[in-house]
């Protein structure tokens, strides 16, 4: 999964302290940094932010698909989002066929 460093997350706290920009605008200004973000669970106030900035083509969003997870993406980086969310299914397919034994 890909995350943030420290220095950009201490960055991000740092504008919204000063006021330069909201807690919305960082949410989304750390998906465009970390260039995707792997999606479980949100807060229903961050979806909507989220959702509001696809709409306005900040970000790019692809809906869960049976075992691949959700993901909101910098436009740019949507190939990177694809071969995360690629993974995690492999991943889960894995972990199925491990409980089942049917395993290596």
């Amino acid at each position: 999964m890909n995350k943030l460093s420290q220095n950009d997350m201490e960055h991000l706290v740092d504008l919204v302290q000063r006021g330069e920009i909201t807690a919305n605008e960082a949410n989304v200004m750390k998906v465009k940094m970390a260039r995707f973000v792997i999606v479980t669970k949100l807060d229903a106030n961050l979806r909507s932010v989220l959702n509001a900035a696809v709409k306005s083509g900040e970000l790019g969003h692809k809906k869960k698909d049976g075992h691949k997870p959700e993901v909101y993406f910098h436009p740019n980086f949507e190939h990177l989002a694809n071969e995360e969310r690629n993974l995690a299914e492999k991943r889960a397919f894995e972990a199925i066929a491990g409980v089942l034994g049917t395993g290596r």
